[in-house]
């Protein structure tokens, strides 16, 4: 069974991140991936002046964009929650443009963008 959860401990989410190659940063956020108990990933953001910024996204087998999908998308809602409409997928290249498109984010003046007005309430992604 796939969980997405988010680390509420500082120790829990520096092994996490740790584990899927991430730098673990105290100052932000991060959700890890487990299947059966098993990490499969974790993803990493903050928010900066009402904007979001997912900075890093891992998942042990970068084919599986699906998996990219949902933990892309429970970041998303958790920031959507918090009030912010703006997200900025900050990593580059080859498996994180793949990654960001698939989770919804755009293309715009070179980055990648998703603007979370209405994103989880009407249906239209």
């Amino acid at each position: 069974m796939l969980k997405i959860i988010p680390m509420t401990s500082s120790a829990e989410q520096e092994r996490i991140c740790l584990q899927c190659g991430i730098a673990y940063d105290k100052t932000k956020f991060a959700y890890g991936a487990y299947e059966d108990g098993e990490t499969v990933g974790a993803s990493v953001f903050y928010v900066e002046n009402g904007i979001g910024y997912i900075t890093d996204l891992k998942i042990k087998d970068e084919n599986d964009l699906s998996l990219a999908m949902i933990l892309g998308r429970a970041v998303l809602n958790f920031l959507d929650l918090h009030g912010v409409n703006e997200v900025f997928f900050k990593r580059r290249g080859e498996f994180y443009d793949k990654a960001a498109k698939t989770i919804g984010f755009k293309e715009k003046n070179g980055n990648f963008y998703a603007n979370l007005t209405g994103m989880f309430t009407s249906g239209y992604h």
